[in-house]
């Protein structure tokens, strides 16, 4: 009895261990306010490019920081903007995390973040895996044109919080497809090579 207490309590901590760890070296984004005129951004455990925007209402792009750092930080003076709504966005791969914020008389207030999955293509001999994390259960679509933008194939997928596709191009020519997902109001492209 006290042996299978012990090993109990063994798996309890080696779980709880490796579950400490994994959430330490989990990307994460965090914006600290120094004083009403500057804003630290700081981005720790990227191990992928990632691009930083400060984006307008109207989604013009105000500042670009291109990131190859597994740490990132940066002071920003927001209070320089007009008064008006603005976003943060961090774009990885995987992922876009949007950080709104609102500056009305040289006062910045934030807003809570939002992230949106991206969808993931991966390409296997004649086969084409489309994949999305819809935690919100939106909607995807899906089209695939050919060289001369002629549609060949149209799909929305709904309805799930994983969405997902296999699509089968083996009876296709050889050529340049472009794969065209449309989720959350953004648009992405994937070239795809037969």
């Amino acid at each position: 009895m006290k042996n299978l207490l012990k090993r109990s309590l063994l798996i309890v901590v080696v779980a709880t261990s490796i579950t400490s760890q994994a959430m330490i070296n989990e990307p994460s984004i965090k914006v600290d306010e120094i004083n009403e005129k500057l804003v630290l951004l700081t981005l720790k455990n990227y191990d992928e490019p990632v691009d930083v925007y400060v984006k307008d209402s109207y989604g013009v792009v105000l500042h670009r920081e291109n990131i190859n750092n597994i740490e990132f930080t940066k002071k920003f003076d927001l209070t320089t903007l007009p008064n008006g709504n603005y976003f943060f966005e961090v774009d990885s791969p995987t992922k876009l995390k949007i950080i709104p914020f609102n500056v009305e008389y040289h006062v910045v207030k934030f807003d809570n973040e939002i992230i949106q999955h991206k969808p993931v293509v991966r390409i296997k001999d004649d086969s084409v895996f489309i994949s999305k994390l819809a935690l919100e259960k939106e909607s995807m679509d899906i089209k695939l044109y050919d060289s001369g933008t002629h549609l060949l194939y149209k799909e929305e997928l709904k309805g799930d919080m994983n969405l997902g596709r296999k699509l089968n191009i083996s009876k296709l020519d050889k050529g340049t497809y472009t794969l065209v997902m449309t989720t959350n109001g953004r648009t992405f492209k994937e070239m795809i090579v037969k």
